[in-house]
């Protein structure tokens, strides 16, 4: 059975329990996760870009695995890219959103019929309801372990 995004978070990824981060909402449309301004910013008073890269990245890959229970957690990190638009000054959430049905429905096929499939999702980052981050990824997926 497939654990929920919490409990694997929380088993696998010790960096997100160390930044304090947390899942406000997960659902296979959309996933959002929020990192505190107290264990995430830096000397400038400000939100570490690193910490929102690893955030939206965190957010894009749950929303992969929530959406592909067949590959078992076997999802992977291609590539990403991340413009920081803003500074972030304090709290932030990073929502991701299920790509368009098109999208999803040929890396479903991709999954089924050669066992690996690739994805590309993108992530918002937000503080006080602006947006300070745009992240886009590439997911690659399988039915077998890396």
């Amino acid at each position: 059975m497939m654990q929920t995004i919490d409990q694997f978070i929380a088993q696998y990824i010790p960096a997100a329990y160390a930044l304090n981060l947390r899942v406000v909402e997960s659902s296979p449309q959309r996933v959002v996760i929020k990192a505190p301004f107290e264990c995430n910013s830096n000397h400038h008073h400000t939100i570490f870009g690193g910490s929102q890269a690893l955030l939206a990245t965190l957010s894009a890959w749950s929303l992969v695995y929530l959406n592909f229970p067949e590959a078992n957690g076997n999802i992977v990190i291609r590539s990403s890219q991340i413009r920081y638009l803003k500074p972030a000054p304090s709290d932030i959430i990073a929502v991701s959103i299920c790509p368009d049905s098109l999208a999803m429905n040929l890396a479903k096929q991709m999954l089924t019929q050669k066992g690996k499939a690739k994805i590309t999702i993108q992530c918002q980052l937000y503080c006080d309801d602006i947006i300070v981050s745009e992240w886009t990824g590439e997911f690659v997926l399988s039915h077998t372990p890396f």
